[in-house]
């Protein structure tokens, strides 16, 4: 329908016990407001539920999303949504009880069947893949060969026609790559032990023990054959010498075959901030951005396109230096994971707010991986006591927020899980059969954590209620809405400080975030922001049917000030509304 030269399209998301309102206006230049708009924040007598609002003049010119670099090109994974899987906890195709390729192959159907119609699918764009090399550990990051797929599962023609299948869904695939370290196990560790070997100088040995330890007193100099060699995370893995210009081109060539012979996408690079070591300065050195650095131009020679995210467990301040310095396309934000998660447990939207901002002015466009947990923490719904809402309000923030997404495997359907590292790492639950929650037809290599009854894909799939939903009605909402996906980031200021609120905006679409963090109902919440891109007359539509959801008022500097959106926002509410520009 068209009213005072808007064209009004109307769209209601129930996520969950969330309600996201989309209000989509399409603003038409040149319009003056209706001379009938009543108060912001008040019923139009004579439209409805409806407000009309005045707003500077909107400029001509092309839409686009400012997510791009500096010659105008926005990197692939800019607009994905990532999934990642621990494979041997996925599907087990051979009943065996060890997840693998094949299983994990049949079940991307229920990740992305490749078909935007449907909506019984999690909607999810990309796949990050823990290690999959051949290892002696049942986690997969202590490598023995670089080359070999792990035979617990399958082979490499099993790992192609994963790709191949997760390529034909539009589903990129990205693989863990552990340069930092191998297994005590590898061939070349084993000849290394030999002094005078040709693999020697691949490691970091001294014929005595350093007065070195990480920074909570770890040893990290262990013995063998009467010297001692360096490794940061345990005896089991050695450090690799990076600076010795060999073992730099055997990875160069690691890299290459998987990125041309396996056809990967791209990497998560583990232990990204401990590669080159200088005295008792173990992390983050320049050595380390300048050897990534290179190695990412050697790579991107192989592909161009090639993905090189990596894990740098730090400050935003350092993580995203990695990034703008050209080191790594994309870190992960562990931050904002860890602010995000405490700010839903209290309340307060105050450490999800300040962290939100300090992401969206450190890192350059696609270059922060965001998430909630992964599979070295203790899993979100654990941390959130199993809240389902408190569950829905984190996913809610993580999938309208800015950066690039990831979701661990399971986090979807509230799958709990603390430390030690395997109760974090256990089998997918798909429904409630026996012995194995479908996962496998016989007892897997893990128990199953004891999640409450109908924690599981098929129970949540005919829940429209369920966090299952609440995920997939978030991507789709995302993937719909380019200034959702890849939009700027601008902080609303909130008169409560429950209240979390932001804009995301592209050249031609704005969207307004609005999530009350607090258990109880608000009333009267305004917002403001001060200077915006806000542009053109806007109508607002009572989409829920029980609230009022008010047009701003626009000020001449394309924000707005002391906006009440509705008259009432529930407790661990959510509210997305797209406003005309």
């Amino acid at each position: 329908m068209v009213r005072h030269g808007l064209s009004v399209r109307r769209s209601l998301v129930r996520v969950g016990g969330l309600l996201l309102v989309v209000s989509v206006l399409a603003c038409a230049p040149a319009t003056a407001p209706s001379p009938s708009a009543g108060p912001v924040g008040t019923a139009e007598p004579s439209a409805g539920n409806s407000v009309i609002a005045a707003a500077p003049t909107c400029p001509a010119g092309p839409a686009g999303s400012p997510e791009a670099d500096g010659n105008g090109v926005r990197p692939w994974w800019a607009d994905r949504v990532f999934y990642e899987v621990f494979v041997r906890s996925f599907q087990d195709s051979d009943g065996d009880g060890i997840g693998d390729l094949r299983g994990l192959t049949s079940r991307l159907d229920q990740l992305n069947d490749g078909d935007p119609g449907t909506t019984d699918d999690l909607g999810i764009t990309g796949l990050w893949l823990m290690p999959v090399a051949e290892s002696p550990s049942y986690h997969g990051y202590d490598v023995t060969d670089y080359r070999a797929i792990e035979k617990d599962y399958g082979t490499a023609e099993d790992f192609q026609a994963l790709i191949a299948a997760a390529h034909e869904r539009g589903i990129a695939v990205i693989v863990d790559l552990v340069i930092n370290h191998t297994a005590i196990e590898h061939p070349w560790f084993q000849d290394a032990a030999t002094r005078s070997s040709a693999h020697e100088d691949w490691y970091v040995w001294s014929d005595t023990r350093p007065a070195i330890a990480r920074s909570d007193g770890t040893r990290v100099w262990y013995g063998a054959g009467g010297r001692f060699y360096y490794a940061y995370f345990w005896e089991g893995m050695p450090d690799l010498n990076l600076a010795n210009p060999e073992v730099t081109a055997e990875l160069d060539g690691i890299g290459s075959f998987w990125l041309s012979e396996m056809g990967v996408d791209g990497f998560r690079l583990d232990a990204a901030r401990h590669l080159i070591e200088d005295g008792k300065k173990l992390e983050n050195t320049p050595a380390t951005l300048a050897w990534l650095k290179a190695f990412r131009g050697t790579l991107k020679a192989v592909r161009e396109d090639a993905l090189l995210l990596g894990e740098v467990w730090d400050a935003t301040s350092m993580s995203s230096r990695y990034v703008r310095e050209g080191s790594l396309d994309m870190t992960f934000e562990f931050g904002l994971a860890g602010a995000t998660l405490t700010s839903v447990k209290s309340g307060d939207a105050g450490s999800v707010m300040a962290a939100l901002d300090e992401v969206a002015s450190s890192y350059p466009a696609g270059g922060a991986a965001t998430f909630l947990t992964n599979h070295d923490q203790n899993r979100v719904a654990t941390q959130l006591g199993s809240d389902p809402a408190a569950e829905r309000l984190a996913a809610a923030l993580l999938l309208t927020g800015p950066g690039v997404p990831f979701i661990y495997y399971g986090e979807e359907i509230g799958m709990t899980g603390a430390k030690p590292d395997e109760r974090i790492r256990t089998p997918m639950r798909w429904d409630d059969s026996a012995p194995a929650a479908g996962f496998s037809t016989t007892t897997p290599w893990q128990p199953l954590m004891g999640d409450p009854e109908g924690n599981d894909v098929a129970s949540e799939s005919a829940d429209p209620g369920s966090l299952l939903s609440s995920y997939r009605n978030l991507i789709r909402l995302r993937s719909e809405h380019p200034a959702l996906a890849t939009g700027d980031w601008t902080k609303v200021k909130a008169s409560s400080p429950a209240v979390a609120a932001f804009l995301r905006h592209v050249p031609g679409e704005d969207v307004l975030v609005v999530a009350n963090l607090g258990a109880d109902t608000l009333s009267g919440v305004s917002l403001s922001l001060d200077a915006g891109p806000l542009c053109g007359p806007g109508r607002a539509v009572d989409l829920a049917g029980d609230a009022l959801v008010a047009a701003p008022a626009l000020n001449p500097s394309g924000g707005f000030d002391n906006y009440v959106p509705v008259a009432e926002l529930g407790g661990r509410a959510a509210l997305v509304i797209r406003l005309g520009s």
